[in-house]
């Protein structure tokens, strides 16, 4: 049955609606009153997640199972090449763009009552709207050019967003470092893109995929090239080692932000770059296992950064990058739609944990003030769940989806990805699954440390501050129960195979893997298998109970430590040493806390050294090079030439009297010395 007459239409109102909104109240948002400028801003991306629902229930008619394509004019035309500026509608790019607008939808209206009292209130729905803007285009495109405009796009707008609050000094460097940490990554995916279009000739999705053949058959070395190229890029947006470290400075921007920035844009563009090209990555062996290794090295060296750290934000800033770090394993071993599935489950309980803690922030600011780190610090944090219950048992069914708990969402994409890792059985298998595991502990353990610490047990912080709080607003905790539902519910799309084998959701994105598919052979990693004999549910089962116990376990026994207030004390002396003046971290604390010393290195080894160096080219080059011999040394012989001659023009006719007579004598002199000679 036909929704509708025009989707293609409705394809361009998907992104075109929240642009509209980033207009409205860019251009006019300070004549707008409070309830206008977020009613414009939360409505444009409301009536634009309706037209992607709309889109997605056209698609799944299966007469329209082919993607949905709509070009609006030339975008770049040189010789041979063109692009178009067209907008692509697949099986792929209608999940991200359902997760997009949904969950964006969703901090909209948590924004209004989160920013209500914010001078810059339209400024930040102007961002927010441009945000999910460029996210919708990086997403719909039909090209890597395309892909790459909304690629800056999120990049630009993380800027704005991250130091929003730029009065703070360090939210200003925060939204920096965002911005420079983008551009090392975006430098090495521009090469990835010309390797591409030297050697293929296009970089439209749909010239590559007609060019499966070609790419299955090219050289591996080029393949290999391109594709590390492209994962650089992809290190940079989806914060992996080594270009993570911009990610959990993000949270110095209002916590909104920091939920959509983690869980709906931005962060998860480097995993649908990744799965959009998958046709390439998989003929490219080196660069999936660099993919691979490099998100379980990234899964347990964030999640363990996370295990202390005190901020209530800056444990789920790293608990993103560390599932991340999951998501591109399953990539890197070629579960395309595993990797895919995570950033969907993900989206849902990570939006739900940062606008639950969001909400607790909120709550504490009115009697601490804005700005205030005690509000965001879980040590002076406690007993909450009388206070705001329904914050709580929100944050604890999003936090049990974390920690990868059996029937919660998380559980059924970390099982699936962990399961891949198992099943490999080779070295590379072994080893990202004992990454994997280890990730998983770490995961459960803070998952259950940030509830003990922040709702359980009694407060530990600010009497004044306990006492006047109190649950959000409708506006708050509507979105939040929504996410509760979505993030328990959601993991059930793709059931194991040792339960009865539920998979609607790798049936949708079969499609997408396809045509690389086709080109594989038989024997390749990378070749997706329907069959699930008694051994791959015997080893799956295996898999389950091993990640359900270890889950199951670590989040009870983290919890029941951090909720009882005798057990806090009895940690604070594992990680102190001695007492009164002379109490000291310990090392392995310190390490932890410190996060490893990353960022002191960075500065020491290579942003100290390109100071330096910047310093000395500004020395020599500008200065002494280009304004002292050029720019300031032209100009000074201009001013001296000129000066020499408002000398000779004195006005004084003895003056000019007496240069005429030395001229005179000179002239005669000449005159008599070239008589001589003849």
């Amino acid at each position: 049955m036909d929704l509708f007459n025009n989707p293609k239409l409705l394809l361009w109102a998907v992104p075109l609606l929240p642009l509209f909104g980033f207009l409205i109240n860019g251009l006019f948002g300070r004549r707008l009153n409070l309830a206008a400028s977020g009613g414009v801003a939360a409505t444009s991306v409301l009536l634009s997640f309706v037209c992607a629902v709309g889109l997605f229930v056209y698609h799944l008619d299966m007469n329209r199972s082919q993607a949905i394509s709509t070009s609006a004019f030339t975008w770049m035309s040189v010789g041979d090449f063109q692009i178009n500026f067209a907008l692509l509608l697949d099986h792929l790019s209608s999940v991200y763009m359902l997760v997009i607008t949904g969950v964006g939808s969703l901090i909209h209206i948590y924004s209004i009552g989160y920013m209500s009292h914010d001078e810059g209130y339209a400024r930040y729905f102007a961002y927010l709207n441009l945000f999910v803007f460029s996210m919708l285009m990086l997403v719909l495109g039909d090209s890597l050019v395309t892909l790459f405009m909304g690629w800056e796009g999120v990049g630009l707008c993380s800027y704005l967003l991250i130091g929003f609050w730029y009065k703070d000094r360090n939210n200003a460097i925060a939204g920096k470092k965002a911005f420079i940490a983008n551009r090392i990554g975006d430098f090495g995916f521009m090469i990835g893109m010309f390797l591409i279009f030297w050697h293929f000739g296009t970089l439209s999705y749909t010239g590559l995929l007609s060019q499966a053949g070609a790419i299955a058959a090219a050289d591996t070395t080029l393949l290999n090239a391109a594709c590390i190229c492209l994962f650089i890029g992809a290190c940079g947006k989806s914060a992996q080692i080594p270009l993570y470290v911009w990610l959990p400075d993000a949270m110095a921007g209002p916590t909104p932000v920091s939920a959509l920035i983690h869980a709906a844009t931005m962060v998860t563009a480097g995993i649908y770059m990744v799965a959009r090209l998958n046709f390439v990555f998989v003929h490219a062996e080196l660069a999936m296992d660099i993919v691979a290794i490099v998100g379980g090295v990234t899964a347990l060296f964030a999640g363990s950064i996370g295990l202390v750290q005190r901020d209530i934000k800056k444990v789920l800033a790293y608990s993103t990058v560390s599932q991340l770090g999951f998501m591109f394993m399953a990539a890197g071993l070629g579960a395309f739609h595993i990797a895919v599935f995570h950033v969907f489950t993900h989206a849902f309980f990570k939006a739900l944990l940062f606008l639950g803690s969001g909400s607790v922030i909120h709550a504490l600011e009115h009697s601490l003030g804005h700005g205030n780190p005690d509000s965001q610090d879980m040590w002076k944090m406690g007993g909450l769940k009388e206070k705001m219950p329904i914050t709580c048992y929100t944050m604890f069914i999003g936090s049990l989806a974390l920690a990868g708990i059996p029937v919660f969402s998380g559980f059924f994409s970390k099982d699936a990805i962990l399961y891949t890792a198992f099943h490999r059985g080779d070295g590379l298998g072994w080893l990202i699954y004992a990454l994997g595991v280890a990730a998983a502990v770490c995961t459960a353990f803070y998952s259950a440390r940030l509830m003990g610490l922040t709702f359980f047990g009694k407060w530990r912080g600010n009497e004044h501050a306990y006492a006047h709080a109190d649950e959000s607003p409708r506006s708050m905790t509507m979105p939040l129960m929504i996410l509760a539902v979505l993030a328990f519910g959601a993991g059930w799309l793709i059931t194991p195979a040792a339960w009865f084998h539920f998979t609607p959701f790798s049936d949708w994105l079969a499609p997408t893997w396809a045509a690389a598919q086709a080109t594989l052979a038989d024997g390749s990693h990378f070749k997706l298998s329907a069959e699930h004999d008694a051994a791959a549910i015997t080893a799956e089962w295996i898999n389950m109970i091993i990640s359900s116990v270890i889950a199951g376990g670590v989040f009870l026994f983290a919890f029941f430590i951090y909720k009882n207030p005798a057990n806090i004390e009895k940690v604070r002396k594992l990680a102190f040493s001695g007492e009164g003046d002379a109490q000291r971290m310990t090392p392995w604390y310190k390490l932890l806390l410190n996060k490893y010393y990353v960022d002191e290195i960075y500065e020491k080894f290579v942003i100290g050294p390109v100071r330096i160096a910047s310093d000395v080219l500004f020395v020599v080059v500008d200065v002494i090079v280009i304004d002292l011999l050029f720019v300031n040394g032209s100009a000074m012989l201009v001013k001296a030439s000129s000066d020499l001659g408002r000398r000779l023009q004195t006005g004084l006719v003895r003056h000019y009297l007496y240069a005429f007579a030395v001229g005179m004598v000179v002239l005669s002199a000449l005159f008599l010395l070239m008589a001589g000679q003849k």
